[in-house]
C-alpha cells in the first residue's frame, strides 16, 4: 500500500493522484484514500487553537540561546554541542516534523501543543520540562521563536486541524479485549512486541527520519510516554502517528475493507480464506467489494471538494466511524498495559524487605512471587568514569525476596527490548552482553553516619559482588571490588545457586544464597540488620561494556525480623495482672472498712 502511494506521489500531481487512484486496483485504492483521509485532504476535525504564541522576539531568542541551543543548536538543526551524547536525538526544527502533536497527520502543531512540550518536556528523553525554570510568558516567548526555524508555520493560511475526539468509547474490559485482538491484528506486536515491551521482532532495526536508531515505546511505562498516558492521549498518537518517527497515522493498511461495517469485514475475510468458494459465496464476496469501491469512490468525490449527497455523506460518516471505534479500543487496550501509577522508589521507609518464610524458600517458578510486593529502584547511565553511557535504555529493576532459617532467595525483574549474549561489536571488537550486578559492602556500616563504599564498586571500603551474564542464566559469580576497574573473582565459588529467563522483553534472575557462610569475603546476614545494596546493569544492544552500563546508588535491604510469638501472650498476660491487682485492691479495701 505504501509502495503505491510512494509511486503516485512522485510521479503525479495532486489532481494526478485521484485520477491515479481512480485507475488503480481496488486495494491500494481504499487504502489511499483512508491515508487521504488522515492526512487532512477530507475534513473531519475540528479547527482550534487553544492559545496562539505572541510574535517572535529578541527576547524568544535570548531564551532559547540560553536554554535550548545546547541541545537544538541555534539554528534550531538538533545539532547543538550536546547534541552527539543524546538519544533520540534534539528536534530539528528546520524540517517541521514534530512527534507529539494534536493535529492530525501531515499538519504542524498548534501553538498550545509547542507550549505544552516545553512546559512538561518528553518523558524517557533528555528534554526537560521548563515549568520551574521558565516563566509562563518566557515559555510563550520561545514557542514564537522556534516557529521561526520552518517556513510551514508562516505560510499557513488556517489554523491546524485538530484530531477529533468525539465518540470516545469508555474504558472497560470488553472494550479492551476488542483492543488486544486489534493489537495482533494490525501488527503492532511486529515493533511493541506481544504484551507491549518495545521488543518485537523489527525493534532492533527501527530509524528515525534522520537515520538515528529508534526504539519503539515500552508500553507498560505509562510514565514515558511523550505527550500523555491518558486514552486520548493514546488515541491521537495513533490518528496523527509521530512525526518523523516509525509509528505511522493510521492508514488504509491498518483499517482494510473502508466503507464495510465490522461484520461485513469479519465475512469477507473468512470468504477470502477460504481455498474455494461457493457460486453464492462469489457472489456474496463481489458485493462486499462493490460496497467498498462505492464507499472509496465517494471518499474520493469528497477529496476532490464536490458536495456530497445526504446518502453518500451517511457512507462516508458510517466507514470513517468504524475508523475511529478501532482506534479507540486499542488506545484501551493499550492504557490497560500500564499500572496506573509509577513505581515509588525504595527509599525512606520504602525499602527493599525480604518476607519470612517457613520451610523452603520459592524457586523462579513459584506463584508466590506473582502476589509479593516488589521494591522499585530506578537506574541511570554511567556517566562518571570513561566510558560513560549517556543513553541508557534499562531505567529500573525491581526485586522481590523471601528468607528462612538458613538461605535467602531473590528475583530480579527488569526490562530489555534484546536478547543479547557474545555479541562483538564491529567497531570496538569487545564482547557485548546483558548483565546484572547486586553489590553490598563487606561489612555493613555500624550506625546511621558510618560511611558506606564508594558506590561505583567501591574504593578504599571494598563492595561484593554477585555477577550475573545472560550467557551463563544458571551461574552468578561472586567477586570483591575496590574500585570500578578493581574487582578479583573469589576464590570459594559455589555459594550461590541461580537462574535466569528472559521471555517478551523481560528478564527474570532468582538467587539464593546461606544466611551465613566460611567465607570472610562474603557479606554475613542476620534480620533486622539494614544492609546497603545497589545495581549495575548492561544491555548488550545497546552497546554496554565495563563501565558504560547502568547503575544506582546505595539503597536499602533488610530480612524482616521474625514476629515473636510472645506479642500474642504479653497482652492477656497483663490483662490477667491487671485485673488481679484490681481484685486484690478491692479487696484490701473492704478489709480495711469492715476494720474500722
Amino acid at each position: 500500500m505504501i509502495f503505491c502511494l510512494t509511486q503516485s506521489v512522485k510521479s503525479h500531481g495532486w489532481l494526478d493522484n485521484v485520477l491515479f487512484f481512480r485507475s488503480a486496483n481496488l486495494r491500494c485504492r481504499f487504502a489511499a484514500v483512508v491515508l487521504f483521509l488522515i492526512l487532512g485532504v477530507v475534513s473531519i476535525l475540528t479547527v482550534a487553537d487553544a492559545q496562539n504564541a505572541p510574535e517572535a522576539s529578541e527576547k524568544g531568542k535570548e531564551v532559547y540561546e540560553q536554554s535550548c541551543a545546547h541541545c537544538h543548536g541555534t539554528e534550531g538543526r538538533g545539532d547543538g554541542a550536546a547534541a552527539e551524547n543524546l538519544l533520540p536525538q534534539p528536534r530539528d526544527f528546520t524540517r517541521g516534523l514534530y512527534k507529539i502533536r494534536s493535529t492530525e497527520s501531515g499538519e504542524l502543531p498548534t501553538d498550545q501543543d509547542l507550549f505544552d512540550i516545553v512546559t512538561e518536556g518528553m518523558p524517557g528523553s533528555s528534554m526537560p520540562g521548563w515549568e520551574t525554570a521558565l516563566s509562563a510568558n518566557d515559555r510563550w516567548e520561545v514557542v514564537a521563536y522556534i516557529k521561526t526555524f520552518h517556513d510551514g508555520f508562516k505560510e499557513r493560511e488556517a489554523p491546524p486541524r485538530e484530531i477529533n475526539l468525539e465518540g470516545k468509547i469508555p474504558y472497560s474490559e470488553e472494550s479492551v479485549e476488542i483492543g488486544k485482538g486489534l493489537y495482533t491484528e494490525l501488527g503492532c506486536v511486529e515493533c511493541h512486541g506481544n504484551i507491549g515491551r518495545g521488543d518485537g521482532t523489527s525493534a532492533p532495526t527501527l530509524t528515525d527520519a534522520w537515520n538515528f536508531q529508534t526504539w519503539p515505546a515500552n508500553l507498560t511505562q505509562g510514565w514515558n510516554y511523550r505527550g500523555g498516558f491518558d486514552t486520548e492521549d493514546i488515541f491521537k498518537r495513533f490518528i496523527g502517528g509521530i512525526a518523523g518517527s516509525p509509528m505511522p497515522a493510521f492508514e488504509g493498511d491498518s483499517f482494510l475493507n473502508f466503507g464495510l461495517t465490522a461484520g461485513e469485514s469479519d465475512r469477507l475475510i473468512e470468504l477470502e480464506n477460504k481455498d474455494e468458494m461457493t457460486e453464492a459465496e462469489e457472489e456474496e464476496s463481489g458485493q462486499l467489494y462493490e460496497k467498498m469501491d462505492e464507499a472509496v469512490n465517494v471518499a474520493l468525490t469528497r477529496a476532490e471538494g464536490t458536495e456530497l449527497t445526504a446518502a453518500e455523506q451517511q457512507m462516508y460518516d458510517n466507514a470513517m466511524k468504524v475508523v475511529y471505534e478501532k482506534s479507540w479500543h486499542l488506545a484501551n487496550y493499550v492504557k490497560s498495559l500500564m499500572p496506573e501509577e509509577r513505581p515509588a522508589p525504595a527509599i525512606g521507609n520504602n525499602v527493599l524487605r525480604s518476607q519470612y518464610v517457613q520451610g523452603e524458600l520459592p524457586t523462579i517458578d513459584d506463584a508466590v512471587w506473582e502476589t509479593s510486593e516488589a521494591s522499585y529502584f530506578p537506574l541511570v547511565g554511567q556517566i562518571i568514569v570513561e566510558p560513560r553511557q549517556f543513553n541508557p535504555t534499562i531505567d529500573a529493576i525491581n526485586v522481590k525476596s523471601f528468607y528462612n532459617d538458613t538461605e535467602v532467595a531473590f528475583l530480579f525483574i527488569w526490562d530489555d527490548r534484546t536478547y543479547t549474549t557474545d555479541e562483538v561489536d564491529e567497531e570496538t571488537s569487545e564482547t557485548l552482553e546483558d548483565a546484572l550486578a547486586i553489590q553490598f559492602p563487606v561489612k555493613v556500616p555500624q550506625g546511621p553516619t558510618a560511611p558506606k563504599p564508594y558506590f561505583l564498586s567501591g574504593g578504599r571500603l571494598p563492595v561484593y559482588l554477585w555477577h550475573w551474564k545472560a550467557s551463563a542464566p544458571e551461574q552468578v559469580t561472586e567477586m570483591t571490588a575496590k574500585g570500578i576497574n578493581d574487582a578479583e573473582v573469589q576464590e570459594i565459588q559455589g555459594g550461590l545457586q541461580a537462574k535466569g529467563t528472559y521471555t517478551d522483553g523481560q528478564y527474570k534472575l532468582w538467587v539464593k544464597r546461606a544466611l551465613k557462610t566460611e567465607d570472610k569475603k562474603d557479606l554475613q546476614l542476620e534480620p533486622g540488620v539494614f544492609v546497603p545494596i545497589a545495581f549495575s546493569a548492561w544491555d548488550g544492544s545497546n552497546g554496554d561494556v565495563d563501565t558504560k552500563r547502568t547503575i544506582t546508588s546505595w539503597y536499602t535491604f533488610v530480612l524482616e525480623p521474625v514476629p515473636s510469638s510472645r506479642r500474642f501472650v504479653y497482652p492477656p498476660l497483663i490483662a490477667i495482672l491487671s485485673l488481679g491487682l484490681l481484685f486484690g485492691l478491692r479487696a484490701a479495701v473492704q478489709r480495711r472498712n469492715s476494720v474500722s
